[in-house]
């Protein structure tokens, strides 16, 4: 359990700041990895968590790190 909630701490807010750069890089577009992380935490959400309501706090967090990535990577480029 309690890798599971270092996982939701650091590894998810890591793995979407990546996809918010990667996704800026290639795609060219700051949306696309913002939806794609949207969606795949509230899939997860849903089927892993059972629909926990308390995860939707970390649903919009991942959200907001790939969106302010990407965002920040089509600024410097």
């Amino acid at each position: 359990m309690a890798v599971f909630i270092l996982f939701i701490v650091f590894g998810f807010p890591i793995l979407s700041v990546l996809i918010g750069i990667l996704g800026t890089i290639f795609l060219k577009n700051v949306w696309v990895p913002t939806l794609i992380v949207l969606l795949a935490s509230m899939i997860f959400m849903f089927t892993y968590i059972d629909g926990n309501e308390s995860f939707l706090i970390w649903v919009i967090v991942y959200t907001l790190f790939t969106f302010f990535a990407g965002w920040i990577t089509k600024r410097l480029k």
